[in-house]
């Protein structure tokens, strides 16, 4: 319908139909684009998400998107399903779900990442030839007489 009215009028107006057909191409071609590039993007998104699922082992610390938080005890790929242990030594409860329902899941054989804790102090050794300067980080209190001589002057 709509080739049909810009067929029309181009036949009326032989001398500028054509910028017609650059209003309505350029912004359908800018609309393509901008679709596929979105479309990628959410795709390798579900990639991943579709890798974190099938990497779910025994063992693994899983937290539901219900928020049920416990360990996987069996998988079952076939039926795209894995048991859940939860609950405490004496109560232990198993529940099944489906691996969409997987938010997030931590593998404990994974190795862990050591970072320095804020509070701890790095000390560094200086290289040979160096001077070694110490600096005192103590800060000294000042009463409140001092305050007050300071303001008699």
């Amino acid at each position: 319908m709509l080739i049909n009215l810009l067929e029309s009028s181009a036949a009326n107006n032989t001398q500028g139909g054509d910028w017609i057909w650059l209003i309505i191409l350029i912004p359908l071609v800018a609309l393509m684009v901008f679709s596929h590039f979105s479309n990628k993007k959410r795709r390798e998104q579900a990639e991943a998400e579709r890798e974190k699922r099938n990497a779910i082992r025994p063992g693994f610390k899983v937290t539901t998107i219900g928020g049920i938080v416990g360990t996987v005890v069996s998988v079952d790929d076939e039926a795209n399903s894995f048991v859940l242990e939860t609950g405490s030594v004496d109560n232990v409860c198993h529940i099944k779900f489906d691996k969409v329902a997987i938010y997030s899941s931590e593998d404990p054989n994974a190795p862990v990442e050591e970072t320095p804790e804020e509070n701890e102090e790095i000390i560094e050794v200086p290289a040979e030839g160096e001077d070694v300067v110490e600096i005192n980080d103590e800060v000294e209190e000042t009463s409140e007489n001092d305050g007050d001589l300071n303001d008699a002057e």
